[in-house]
């Protein structure tokens, strides 16, 4: 298997909390708190450059941008053995936030979108990897009860 090949057989994790050199921005949070924040997803998806996330300093990247890192598993709190109960809690506890699914860069190798299907993808919108305030579902819906 070739480099190429072996990139595209990674999982990723669509909320990745650890960037690192093989990370990717995918979506940028938009919004208020107030009003609510959505995801606009980028026609594809860049690298996580030390670059690009110096330029939202002060705020954490995790705040303001979606990013996708290979999935971690077993070193994941959201992994139990075999599927990502935080994509579960997504597809299951959130409301869809569209009908159709939005385009995304990352849906091939997202690991939501592979073990919940589109029922993560309407509900992927709404997530925000970090919040400052989160609510009580976003808290119970994060696994921070």
């Amino acid at each position: 298997m070739n480099r190429f090949d072996e990139e595209k057989a990674v999982v990723l994790c669509p909320s990745a909390t650890t960037i690192g050199p093989s990370s990717k921005v995918f979506g940028v949070l938009t919004g208020t708190p107030e009003a609510g924040f959505q995801v606009a997803y980028l026609t594809e998806a860049v690298p996580a450059t030390p670059q690009l996330l110096e330029a939202i300093a002060p705020a954490k990247p995790t705040e303001l941008l979606r990013v996708a890192s290979p999935c971690v598993e077993h070193a994941c709190q959201h992994f139990d053995g075999a599927n990502c109960q935080l994509g579960k809690r997504i597809a299951t506890m959130l409301d869809p936030a569209v009908a159709t699914l939005p385009r995304c860069a990352i849906r091939p190798r997202c690991r939501w979108f592979s073990q919940e299907g589109p029922a993560a993808c309407r509900r992927c919108p709404l997530v925000a990897t970090e919040q400052r305030n989160p609510n009580e579902l976003q808290r119970t819906v994060a696994g921070r009860e």
